[in-house]
């Protein structure tokens, strides 16, 4: 859910300036999308994503940074595949995690950058 906001602050509610208006695009709770970026630590955090919510996806959890994903002589096989050089950790989808802000889901939130920030 951090997609939404980080911090306590909440993106949708984020407005572009007085005279810049033209430049602020409307969210959309249909869009999907992935972050090409995130950090490359062992453990970090898969790549922020938001889409909306499904009956199959009804809201987001948590990233597991002490989950060992890499496990080659289990049958079968356990690889990490969130990212490229993963070493550990996964998404936790299992109950809903709330931001700092209150939401439990990614609906909406593909415009990281849709105005001040």
């Amino acid at each position: 859910s951090n997609a939404c906001g980080q911090l306590g602050q909440n993106y949708q509610n984020f407005h572009c300036p007085v005279g810049e208006e033209h430049m602020e695009c409307e969210a959309d709770p249909a869009m999907e999308a992935t972050a090409v970026t995130n950090a490359k630590w062992y453990g970090a955090p898969g790549p922020l994503y938001c889409g909306p919510k499904t009956t199959e996806h009804p809201h987001s959890g948590f990233w597991d940074q002490r989950y060992q994903c890499n496990k080659s002589w289990m049958t079968p096989p356990e690889t990490c595949e969130v990212y490229e050089d993963q070493k550990a950790g996964k998404y936790d989808h299992s109950t809903p995690v709330k931001n700092a802000a209150g939401r439990e889901d990614v609906e909406g939130c593909c415009w990281w950058g849709r105005s001040v920030i």
